[in-house]
């Protein structure tokens, strides 16, 4: 599996609280499908940005996620769920 397929499997989650964290966003898109990892990429000063990412085991499981989470609060915001297709790649060498 490389970086293109893992692509496929690859949610991008904006609009996150600072509260939320890798472990919190694993264990909530968890219930969507077997999970591989999850990620809230810092800044240069190691503080946690808004958006993150969620890689799926199984590309049938990504539309299914975003279905059943786009738009879940977490913290009293509300998220926000896509494909990562079409971001810009800068952010996904962070990755």
């Amino acid at each position: 599996m490389g970086i293109e397929d893992e692509a496929d499997r690859t949610l991008f989650i904006r609009n996150l609280d600072t509260r939320v964290t890798e472990e919190l966003l694993f264990e909530l898109f968890l219930q969507a499908g077997p999970l591989i990892k999850t990620k809230i990429p810092k800044d240069g000063d190691g503080k946690q940005k808004t958006f993150g990412f969620a890689v799926y085991k199984h590309e049938e499981s990504v539309p299914y996620a975003m279905e059943l989470l786009d738009g879940t609060s977490l913290f009293g915001r509300m998220i926000h769920v896509q494909f990562r297709a079409g971001m810009p790649l800068l952010i996904f060498f962070i990755f």
